[in-house]
């Protein structure tokens, strides 16, 4: 097998045992992050995917920490908090963090207040305006509702220029010509001592990660010894070495792994005592520190 390349021999594989890989499929009411080691879960695992995801709110930062009668976690840019006894539609929203870090200005005068503007807004219940495109990224990921309202004026920061807001602090980028969140659920997490777990930044477009997963054997008894092999590449088909592989199998510890120089990682474990017929799905998540990727592949145990 010298000299052949090892993509070509997981597909081989892949191919004879039937095997696609699903990718950046989903768990079940979870969902886990490589880059910093930290799952989120329902309820917050719905409100986070329905209102942008990673790019809105950032990697989660750490574990669901309780502040009775709340629970709260922290993302990159901003922070969700849980009220057990709030009606379902307002039981997850973002906590107040830029409040809570006095990041707000005085109103601005009566004077100030623009009149007739159409593309300029006056905040009556914070004293101040959202204008521009950051009215239009306040409106479209839910104004007060989500985001709250605007606390201060924009104003330049290191040379950019920025608007705080109740919940979340943005910027505007003129190169890509948008609005993004900044960094503020960091800084809240660690002045609350959360020792938050930040990832590695991305300086730039990356291309995706993808998986191809097969198991050794389709059909095996309980007590025999499978293996999973996974082949992780970007989306152009290139392998991606050393990335961190992770493999879940119902009823054990995750194994974990990372990938050759050819993009390959095979794990191996016992499989356990499951009734006969019994289909048994494998999840399996990798990560070179900055993409993820998530797929599934399963095995039947017989008899």
């Amino acid at each position: 097998m010298k000299g052949i390349p090892a993509f070509f021999i997981i597909g081989a594989l892949l191919l004879a045992l039937g095997v696609s890989g699903r990718g950046l499929a989903q768990g079940p009411g979870e969902r886990f992050f490589p880059e910093t080691g930290h799952t989120v879960r329902e309820p917050f695992l719905g409100f986070f995917e329905a209102h942008g995801g990673v790019d809105f709110f950032g990697y989660p930062i750490t574990p669901v920490v309780s502040d009775p009668p709340y629970s709260v976690q922290c993302f990159q840019y901003a922070c969700l908090r849980w009220d057990p006894v709030a009606p379902p539609d307002r039981a997850v929203e973002l906590l107040p963090i830029a409040e809570a870090l006095g990041l707000g200005a005085p109103p601005i005068p009566p004077a100030a207040i623009p009149l007739g503007r159409p593309f300029r807004r006056y905040i009556p219940e914070t004293g101040h305006t959202v204008g521009g495109m950051f009215l239009a990224f306040w409106l479209r990921h839910g104004g007060a509702r989500v985001i709250g309202n605007p606390i201060t004026e924009p104003f330049v920061e290191n040379g950019r220029l920025v608007q705080v807001f109740q919940r979340m602090k943005v910027v505007w980028d003129p190169e890509k010509q948008i609005v993004q969140p900044m960094e503020l659920g960091e800084t809240y997490a660690r002045t609350r001592g959360m020792n938050p777990r930040v990832p590695a930044r991305i300086l730039g477009p990356a291309a995706r990660l993808r998986l191809q997963v097969a198991v050794r054997r389709p059909v095996l008894a309980a007590g025999d010894l499978q293996t999973v092999i996974v082949f992780v590449t970007d989306e152009k088909g290139r392998p991606v070495p050393h990335a961190r592989v992770r493999i879940e199998v119902p009823g054990q510890e995750p194994l974990l792994g990372e990938a050759d120089e050819h993009g390959v990682a095979a794990k191996a474990f016992l499989v356990g005592s499951f009734p006969s017929g019994s289909l048994i799905e494998l999840r399996v998540v990798a990560s070179d520190g900055i993409r993820q990727a998530e797929s599934f592949t399963s095995f039947r145990v017989w008899p």
